[in-house]
Order: C-alpha cells, then sequence, then structure tokens
C-alpha cells in the first residue's frame, strides 16, 4: 500500500501534505480510516484520527487522508502512517445519503470524516473551506474544497 501524497483524482490539486502516525491503540486502531476523509488531531500533534475514532466531533480539522488504512486490528503489522492533504482543491468524499453541496458552500462533516451537507462545520488552520463542485468518480460522490 502505497501511503504518498502522488495520485490526482479528477481535478485535485493538493499544495501541501504532512505524514501523521494513526494511532493503534484501543478504541481507535479498531476503525479503518477511508481515503478521501476528514482527519483531526488524536490526542497529540503527530497523530491524526477521524472524529469517530476519538470520539464526538471536534471542528477544526487537520486536513484529508490520501489512502485508506486499514484498522490495527485487522492488520497489525500495517505501518500506521498517513499522507494528510493540508491545503489545496482537495477531494472529500460525500457520504451516503447526503443532500448535495452547492458551490461556495462551506464544508460540513459527519464524523467519519465524510462530507455532509447540513452536518458539523469545518475549519482547517482557521478557516472555513469552501465547496468548489460536486462531482462522481468511479461512482463515488466527492466534494472538490478549496484548503487555503
Amino acid at each position: 500500500m502505497a501511503t504518498n501524497a502522488g495520485p490526482c483524482y479528477g481535478k485535485q490539486y493538493i499544495r501541501y501534505a504532512e505524514t501523521f502516525e494513526a494511532p493503534a491503540s484501543t478504541p481507535a486502531g479498531e476503525v479503518e480510516i477511508g481515503e478521501f476523509r476528514l482527519v483531526r488531531y488524536f490526542t497529540t500533534p503527530g497523530t491524526a484520527c477521524t472524529d469517530a475514532q476519538a470520539g464526538g466531533t471536534i471542528p477544526e480539522k487537520l486536513g484529508v487522508n490520501q489512502a485508506y488504512m486499514p484498522s490495527a486490528v485487522a492488520e497489525p503489522a500495517t505501518a500506521r502512517q498517513l499522507t494528510v492533504a493540508r491545503s489545496g482543491l482537495l477531494l472529500v468524499e460525500l457520504a451516503t445519503g447526503s443532500a448535495d453541496f452547492a458551490p461556495g458552500d462551506a464544508l460540513q462533516s459527519k464524523n467519519t470524516g465524510e462530507a455532509e451537507k447540513g452536518g458539523d462545520p469545518v475549519t482547517v488552520n482557521g478557516t472555513t473551506p469552501i465547496v468548489r463542485e460536486q462531482i462522481e468518480i468511479g461512482g463515488r460522490k466527492m466534494v472538490l474544497v478549496s484548503f487555503a
């Protein structure tokens, strides 16, 4: 499994990305982290997870995870490194059943890191990411979002 930020899907453009450790501890390590999901700090800088893994919802996010991370239970030997895109035009997967976003909408999400219209407001680096367009790639609905 590659964990670099090289892939470019659709119109995504990664300006800046960082590497974070995905915690293997319970309960965070029991949940997979999908690609194109919003993540935040787990408990300390240098670690990242979804809100669902840490419990609750925190509006301040680090950015968007770029590669699928299986659970530590399913694959305990996997390197627990996430590539998190923090700025650029980034894709975020749209939650199943979510209403559509319109260009100019502020990004909202559910605690699994998926974009969800009517979900919790999102901030990254103290700014509000703005949806530029909604697209579909290989049957997956995504929003293309401008991250400062």
